[in-house]
């Protein structure tokens, strides 16, 4: 792995036989050093290549060495993840080693390139812009990857896990005039996002968005996490993916967030992983505490983020952020998410039904 200069990326993504270089190769990913002083002199050539052949099996990390301001946003937002370790640029993701990052990078992507190729053809798409759109885009691409063979295979290395069924309702709410809370109920687990939290939640917000008499929704995760992300024991469950994307379409608890955002504040607390921030942030305020621990598992499980966050976090920060946090599988502190910008303010908060 080594990092090119811009003008051999750019010689080497418009070579006309890449695609065969690449399959020879297995090369999954380039790192390309972004330098106004390193003789950047086809910055259009670039940009039309990305811009036009968004369905490139590679995906284009770019290492910015001087601020964002310095080089033209639409030749920064062409590639498909953006680091930097200066803090003078707020585009890119902040690194503090960057050498120690593209070698994580690097070897996640090498070893999950599956999900990581998909991410980067869907986030192309720029999908996101509709909400509704987007979701359809993201359930078809995750139903595929579920018949990948790095999903198996992670799926071979997790082995047989007996489901938990549940005693009590996994979602619980209560009403005080115009105002709904609803608290995920699965605090032994982690409140692990199963099909009955999925359907339970929808069908409360579901309430908010067809009840004008609701004007507030505080969504809340009882126990010492938020949401722990997907139920390991149900990822497989379903033998026909094309069934899982017709669930997933009727029953969208990040749909039904979408269309309440105005009215919904989440408040996250300990791990916030998978859905447990891809559903947050849709909503229009999300707080945390000191607690909070946010991150994407799916590309290491073969599959890309699928509770909406390919919708939901580049709406919030972008495409080369969400990238990154998915490829990466970089964990955000509070501190970290107030500067990205998925959590908007930090409070002093104990969940409590």
């Amino acid at each position: 792995m080594s990092i090119l200069t811009f003008n051999e990326a750019c010689s080497f993504v418009t070579e006309i036989a890449l695609s065969e270089k690449l399959y020879e190769s297995e090369t999954s990913c380039i790192f390309v050093e972004i330098d106004p002083t390193a003789g950047i002199d086809d910055i259009d050539r670039f940009c039309s290549f990305v811009n036009h052949n968004n369905s490139v099996n590679l995906v284009i990390v770019g290492i910015l060495n001087c601020s964002d301001e310095e080089l033209p946003s639409n030749f920064l937002k062409s590639f498909d993840i953006l680091l930097t370790d200066s803090r003078l640029s707020r585009l890119p993701a902040f690194v503090e080693d960057i050498s120690i990052a593209i070698q994580e990078l690097d070897e996640m992507i090498s070893l999950h390139t599956q999900p990581a190729l998909v991410l980067a053809h869907l986030l192309r798409q720029k999908a996101y812009q509709n909400v509704s759109q987007g979701l359809v885009l993201e359930s078809l691409s995750y139903g595929m990857l579920q018949s990948g063979s790095q999903f198996k295979a992670w799926l071979n290395q997790r082995g047989d896990t007996a489901r938990v069924l549940d005693e009590k309702p996994v979602v619980l709410a209560s009403r005080s005039d115009e105002s709904l809370e609803i608290y995920l109920n699965r605090p032994e687990r982690s409140n692990a996002y199963s099909s009955d939290m999925r359907d339970q939640l929808f069908d409360f917000l579901q309430i908010a968005r067809f009840d004008e008499a609701v004007t507030k929704v505080k969504l809340h995760g009882l126990g010492k996490s938020f949401c722990s992300g997907g139920d390991l024991a149900e990822f497989g469950s379903v033998d026909f993916p094309p069934d899982g994307h017709i669930i997933r379409m009727h029953r969208s608890p990040a749909l039904s967030s979408h269309s309440i955002a105005d009215k919904l504040e989440v408040y996250l607390h300990g791990v916030c992983a998978g859905a447990g921030i891809e559903i947050p942030a849709f909503a229009s305020r999300v707080f945390g505490n000191e607690s909070v621990e946010i991150f994407l598992p799916e590309i290491s499980m073969g599959l890309i983020p699928g509770a909406g966050g390919t919708v939901s976090l580049p709406r919030r920060i972008g495409p080369q952020k969400t990238a990154y946090l998915a490829m990466s599988g970089k964990t955000l502190s509070l501190s970290d998410a107030l500067a990205w910008g998925l959590i908007d303010e930090a409070v002093e908060y104990e969940p409590n039904y």
